[in-house]
C-alpha cells in the first residue's frame, strides 16, 4: 500500500503516519475520516441506526445491525461495505449516503481494521 493511501485524512501533514496497527494510527488518520464523513449522523446526540463512530467502545459495540467493524477482518465488516458504497438497497445504504468516501480514506479505514483496529481505550 502506498505512503499516500496509509497517510488520507491524516491530521499531521508532515512525516509518515504511526504504525496502521497501533492506535495512533486511529487517532491520527481513522478518526478525522471519522469526524469529517460519519459524525453528524453517528457522533454526539445524533445516533441513527443506533450507530455511534465517536467513541471506541461504540465502533465496537455496532448498532441496529449488529457489529459494523470486526478487528482483524475487513471483508465481515459492515462498516467497510458500506463507505465502499457496496450496498446499494436494503437499508442503511451507502454511506455517507450524498458522496463517496475517497478511495485512499477507505482504503485507511480498511488497512486499519485488517491490522486489528487498535485505538486508544484499548491500550
Amino acid at each position: 500500500m502506498s505512503f499516500a493511501l496509509l497517510t488520507a485524512g491524516c491530521t499531521k501533514p508532515s512525516g509518515p503516519p504511526p504504525p496502521v496497527d497501533s492506535p495512533a494510527y486511529y487517532t491520527e488518520v481513522v478518526q478525522p475520516i471519522l469526524r469529517e464523513n460519519c459524525y453528524r449522523c453517528h457522533g454526539g446526540m445524533n445516533h441513527k441506526g443506533d450507530l455511534r463512530l465517536d467513541s471506541p467502545e461504540a465502533i465496537l459495540h455496532g448498532g441496529k445491525r449488529g457489529v459494523d467493524v470486526v478487528p482483524g477482518h475487513p471483508e465481515s465488516s459492515l462498516l467497510i461495505t458500506l463507505i465502499r458504497h457496496e450496498q446499494k438497497s436494503d437499508p442503511p445504504g451507502p454511506m455517507p449516503p450524498k458522496s463517496k468516501l475517497t478511495e485512499a480514506e477507505i482504503a485507511a479505514v480498511t488497512a486499519w481494521i485488517r491490522a486489528g483496529a487498535k485505538m486508544p481505550a484499548m491500550e
